[in-house]
């Protein structure tokens, strides 16, 4: 967990996603549909679960599979769930957010819905997905892996990498860069922030950038 002691609260999704595509030349921002349901931003290690279309599944296989997954992960863990058909079924609902909440983790990242929103919204827990659906994917799909690599909301996520939700949607750096890529981030996120207000002193892009870097040399 001294990763996530690390960059708690010290970057955004943007500059995570800004330093991906700078360092290592892909996207690792998530599809526009993947997008705040209840609660607020967030950071921490992915764990995931992926899941097949099969409506023969056991219901109760399934459900006994996911509470595993989230009673067994490290606090401040993010759960990631794809499904890999009709995202118009409910991945997790009142319950498994009360689960994870208990267990502290840090949120859920749902390629697909969920559902009890009034509920969710009581409990507070931070979520993100495409929707909400009233019908549960219970008996509809089947685990086909638990913390394998899984496609979420078109990029790739191996367990351990570091995902950074927030208003503007869900980043992902991979665990074996996060270094120097917190490092990229941290730096371009200053750098934005140093340049906002001369922006609106001197009303001019291209004038803010020169005091920016004019300040930075002495």
């Amino acid at each position: 967990m001294r990763i996530l002691a690390l960059v708690l609260g010290l970057t955004t999704s943007s500059a995570m996603a800004d330093a991906v595509q700078q360092l290592l030349g892909r996207r690792a921002h998530m599809a526009s549909e993947i997008h705040a349901i209840v609660g607020g931003a967030f950071t921490g290690p992915a764990v995931t679960l992926r899941l097949v279309r099969d409506d023969g599944a056991s219901i109760t296989e399934a459900g006994l599979t996911a509470i595993k997954l989230i009673e067994s992960a490290p606090a401040g863990s993010v759960v990631v769930v794809t499904l890999d058909d009709d995202k118009g079924f409910a991945v997790f609902g009142s319950t498994f957010a009360m689960l994870a909440k208990t267990r502290k983790l840090a949120g859920f990242v749902v390629d697909g819905s969920v559902r009890d929103l009034n509920d969710l919204r009581q409990i507070d827990f931070p979520t993100y997905a495409s929707g909400t659906a009233p019908g549960s994917a219970g008996g509809h799909y089947r685990v086909q892996g638990v913390n394998v690599g899984v496609r979420c909301g078109g990029i790739d996520v191996q367990p351990g990498d570091i995902v950074v939700a927030d208003e503007d949607g869900v980043a992902v750096a991979p665990q074996d860069r996060y270094t120097d890529i917190l490092a990229a981030a941290t730096k371009l996120q200053a750098d934005k922030q140093a340049l906002l207000p001369l922006i609106a002193k001197y009303g001019s892009y291209l004038r803010a950038m020169q005091e920016r870097d004019a300040a930075a040399k002495k």
